[in-house]
């Protein structure tokens, strides 16, 4: 029988055909759980549209820092927590992007569910694959980082249209100490409600400037967050069928890969029933980001008042929008497995209000004291079981201090 490669076969001969040197690259993958290159592709395939670009961020940049300045002294009259040096940018949505698709923007919430994806294909492997070993185990692995980076890059594509700021999710997502708008989403909202657009720029630099003091000079914030991901993530049950079933069954074919894209960017990819365990992790982290949203929302309704005239059709109209969820908090819900908003958005500023009545707001501020005083679920729903623990705390620190 002849050679059909006359000379002989060699592999090398399909490293210069696109399609299998982009197989090849995505394959050899071994930065982590999330591709993050594939995943930074499909984000700016999806957010890097003329709405989304406006032309003059340049200009914008000089706007927002200055209003960010100015928002930091109001705030100083409110809180004791200090303000936070950082950057206070105007991205366009691919700036924002080519940050955010990492593994410090929202790699820090992604990658601890896909490290337990990758684990669960791992073991789900069949007997006679399992046995090649470490190289099969890298197989996987590159398998696990394509698949997350596929979703990754949709969640952030779709964010990237839809947020007002880095912290419009209630949580960082780019470095804590970045404050910035995306793209032109927030002059579209102020003009879809009829906002002054300078008093909605101040607006919004407060609520970024409040949270970067949160989640920024906070040290343990931020990490009491990942772990609480972590948490829920080590708790969640991959089903490797169900989850390709979702997936329309799709096969892996390096001969198609737009239906490979397109099943890997579907609303039903990759979605996660919560456990028992899970549920439980939810409640916790969902009081978290319903405290943080509604001592930054008291925050900037404290140093607004008497400064901006519309911060209070503003603030309602921002409640009705957080309540809702955008296209890239639905991709991000399904990815995750979880919603990171609260049932009911109107439970951390009641618990604020509260506090602060009985307290003041030097009060409120002791939640930042340490992670221990973070209240928990039951008592954001009522304040008094929150105050008579720290009160509590209060007279044993003094039984402490005069024992000494």
């Amino acid at each position: 029988m002849s050679d059909p490669f006359g000379g002989g076969f060699d592999p090398r001969m399909f490293q210069n055909v696109p399609l299998f040197r982009e197989l090849a690259k995505v394959m050899s993958w071994t930065g982590g759980p999330v591709n993050w290159d594939l995943a930074t592709d499909t984000a700016m395939a999806i957010a890097a549209t003329p709405q989304t670009l406006p032309a003059a961020a340049g200009a914008g940049d000089s706007e927002f820092r200055d209003a960010v300045s100015t928002a930091e002294l109001w705030l100083d009259a409110v809180t004791q927590l200090p303000a936070i040096d950082g950057p206070a940018l105007s991205m366009t949505a691919a700036e924002w992007t080519r940050q955010a698709a990492t593994s410090t923007g929202l790699g820090v919430y992604l990658e601890p569910v896909a490290r337990g994806m990758s684990a669960s294909l791992s073991d789900e492997l069949p007997a006679e694959l399992a046995g090649f070993g470490a190289q099969m185990n890298q197989a996987m692995e590159s398998l696990s980082a394509m698949l997350y980076g596929v979703q990754a890059g949709t969640v952030a594509g779709n964010l990237a249209d839809q947020l007002l700021g880095v912290y419009d999710l209630g949580l960082p997502t780019l470095d804590p100490r970045t404050v910035g708008t995306v793209g032109d989403t927030a002059q579209q909202f102020a003009g879809d409600y009829g906002f002054d657009q300078v008093e909605f720029r101040y607006w919004l630099a407060l609520r970024e400037a409040a949270h970067r003091r949160m989640f920024a000079g906070v040290s343990w914030l931020r990490p009491a967050v990942a772990d609480l991901i972590g948490q829920f993530a080590s708790q969640a049950s991959f089903d490797l069928g169900a989850m390709m079933e979702g997936m329309g069954g799709i096969s892996l074919d390096p001969s198609n890969p737009e239906a490979l894209r397109e099943a890997l960017s579907s609303p039903d990819a990759f979605r996660i029933e919560p456990t028992t365990e899970q549920r439980a992790t939810l409640r916790r982290l969902q009081a978290v980001v319903a405290l943080v949203d509604g001592w930054g929302e008291t925050m900037v309704a404290a140093a607004a008042e008497g400064r901006l005239t519309q911060s209070a059709r503003i603030g309602e109209a921002m409640r009705r929008r957080r309540a809702e969820k955008g296209p890239g908090e639905r991709a991000l819900e399904q990815l995750l497995g979880l919603d990171l908003k609260p049932a009911d958005v109107r439970v951390g500023p009641a618990f604020c209000a509260a506090v602060i009545t009985a307290r003041g707001r030097e009060g409120l501020d002791r939640v930042w004291q340490d992670a221990s005083h973070l209240p928990t679920a039951d008592e954001l729903a009522e304040p008094s079981r929150w105050l008579v623990r720290m009160a509590a705390v209060e007279i044993e620190a003094e039984l402490d201090g005069d024992d000494g």
